[in-house]
């Protein structure tokens, strides 16, 4: 009787720890975020070449005809999604506030460790905001996407003495960072847009 016991409660523990194994690997965002909601980037746009909105390729002018140098916009669509597969509405607690941003750019034609800041690719840079995404919804968000500044600095400004035919091609990395209404951090979202950089014409 001892054994057939022990074989019992060996077989409930092995069981009980397959269980707890199993949940645990359900979703592996939840163990990454203490928040049950999750921010999503649907898409990021910015201009085209003749200054249209809404393209997912971003033209930099590195300076217009009258020597300005402007910066250049892009815009977010975010949405709020429930971790929980079984709830399909939320409470206003799992809110996301988006509180940062953060730029980041790479160049497909240089390794990792060629991508220096300043040389190779613009600085990286953060930016703060503050954008309510409420559960189960969707906003846009505008956001500086290049600085006027880096256009003064290499590798942008050495695209001044060229015309439109010599075009720097960059990968520019963006992430959303924000919390909940209980102000529990979520993971943070990240999108992709290409961004083509030269001293295009223009009529300013």
């Amino acid at each position: 009787m001892k054994i057939k016991s022990l074989l019992i409660s060996v077989s409930a523990a092995v069981m009980l720890i397959s269980t707890a194994f199993y949940f645990s690997g359900c979703n592996k965002l939840e163990n990454m975020t203490t928040s049950s909601s999750k921010l999503v980037v649907d898409l990021i746009t910015g201009k085209d070449l003749l200054g249209n909105e809404e393209s997912t390729t971003v033209f930099s002018d590195v300076i217009t005809t009258s020597g300005t140098v402007y910066n250049d916009a892009a815009t977010a669509t975010l949405s709020n999604e429930i971790l929980d597969p079984n709830k399909t509405t939320g409470t206003f607690y799992q809110d996301i506030i988006v509180d940062q941003i953060d730029i980041e750019y790479s160049r497909s034609d240089r390794s990792d460790s060629q991508n220096l800041q300043g040389v190779d690719v613009p600085y990286s840079f953060s930016q703060k905001v503050n954008a309510r995404v409420p559960t189960g919804e969707t906003i846009t968000l505008g956001f500086v996407l290049v600085q006027h500044v880096a256009k003064i600095e290499s590798p942008l400004v050495e695209m001044i003495g060229f015309g439109q035919e010599h075009v720097l091609k960059l990968e520019a990395k963006i992430t959303f960072h924000g919390k909940d209404i209980a102000g529990r951090r979520v993971e943070p979202a990240v999108g992709y847009i290409s961004l083509w950089c030269a001293n295009f014409g223009d009529e300013d």
